[in-house]
């Protein structure tokens, strides 16, 4: 059988769906003829695959047609097209699967429109209540039009998460039956060539730097941790448009010397530096199911997060992680200082992180609800 997996992100680029993609070419591999057709500038190929790029430095309405072009072609003889967004790549897949006559399947991670409102301020709403009622421009509406239109057109849409299932149904009428939940996967442990030694109350987070992601509030908690720890430490990883706001932060209240901004990290740094830090923070407002999460499981750092849906599918409190009120920087910074102070609890918290990955979260589990949703949509496909 011939895959398409179309892409918005391909390595060397971090994102969920780089990522996904290259780990998820690995494994088909050896089993399917794998073609990927990614958004990319500069790229990483795969042995065993075909990978065919469209440059992301065209204005818009060019790329995307671009991409369809390119799609159309490279779908040739292909029997399904499994597309990792429901816009920039989404679009041009459904396009392309009606002309072809070849199903589509959509991996639904997050809400482009909600996102993008956000960060440019259009509103303050959690994602339900924008969904209920959207705010912001044009080009915001216009984007959940384009991803109602292929989320219903697509055979079938998978998320990662149950409240991400939920959403699409509810705000997109999606048909329930053609909702798949598949958790995501972890990436492969890394194997390091040294022994990692934790420091002492040192932080990591590995984020894009965007408002909704809560590394403001972080460093927020981090002030407050080092009343008390004067060796603290936060290092962030990535990169984004709140980059020079969240160092001027940290620069007012006077800890810019305790944070560290790393930029940009390749996977392997950014396991380096899980292995070598005491404490993991994701402090979002809003996660399909985050990925990186699974990373620090694997990487055996205990978690502190917020409590919100998609988050707390994976973290459970006191038993794989610590979950926190979302804003609440009192909280999540004794929550912090808990897991300083308590050698117990983070070795409980590991073994806890570790299990649940095994059980639930495990690649086995994901390719074969995967493969066989591909193998039925193929079978059973529906123009």
């Amino acid at each position: 059988m011939k895959i398409i997996l179309a892409t918005p992100l391909y390595p060397p680029e971090i994102g969920g769906p780089a990522t996904y993609v290259k780990e998820l070419a690995q494994r088909l591999r050896e089993k399917y003829e794998i073609v990927i057709v990614a958004y990319a500038s500069t790229s990483e190929k795969i042995p065993g695959t075909t990978l065919i790029t469209v440059s992301k430095r065209r204005p818009l309405p060019v790329r995307l047609l671009k991409y369809t072009i390119t799609l159309f072609h490279a779908a040739r003889g292909a029997e399904v097209i499994y597309v990792q967004n429901a816009a920039a790549a989404g679009l041009p897949a459904i396009i392309v699967g009606k002309l072809r006559r070849i199903p589509v399947v959509v991996k639904f991670v997050g809400d482009e429109a909600w996102e993008r409102a956000t960060q440019l301020r259009y509103t303050t709403k959690s994602l339900q209540e924008f969904l209920e009622a959207p705010e912001g421009s044009f080009k915001i509406h216009f984007l959940m039009r384009v991803q109602g239109f292929v989320l219903r057109n697509a055979q079938a849409v998978t998320t990662p998460s149950k409240y991400l299932g939920d959403v699409i149904i509810r705000a997109y009428r999606v048909e329930k039956k053609c909702v798949v939940i598949n958790y995501n996967a972890a990436e492969k442990t890394e194997t390091l060539p040294f022994t990692a030694h934790p420091v002492p109350h040192q932080i990591v987070t590995t984020a894009r730097l965007v408002e909704w992601k809560g590394v403001g509030g972080i460093i927020r908690a981090t002030a407050l941790l080092s009343q008390e720890f004067s060796d603290v430490r936060l290092l962030i990883a990535g990169d984004g448009p709140e980059e020079e706001n969240l160092k001027e932060l940290a620069h007012t209240l006077g800890i810019a010397k305790y944070v560290t901004f790393l930029g940009r990290v390749s996977r392997a740094e950014t396991w380096h530096i899980r292995k070598n830090s005491e404490v993991y923070v994701l402090n979002s407002i809003y996660e399909g199911l985050p990925h990186t999460v699974l990373t620090s499981f694997a990487a055996e750092i205990p978690i502190v997060a917020t409590n919100i849906p998609g988050t707390n599918e994976v973290v459970y409190d006191e038993e794989s992680g610590l979950l926190v009120a979302p804003g609440d920087n009192v909280e999540l910074a004794r929550a912090v200082e808990r897991l300083f102070t308590d050698p117990a609890l983070r070795l409980r918290l590991v073994s806890g992180g570790k299990k649940i990955l095994a059980e639930k979260f495990s690649w086995d589990a994901h390719l074969k609800t995967l493969c066989d949703l591909l193998e039925s949509v193929c079978a059973h496909p529906r123009h």
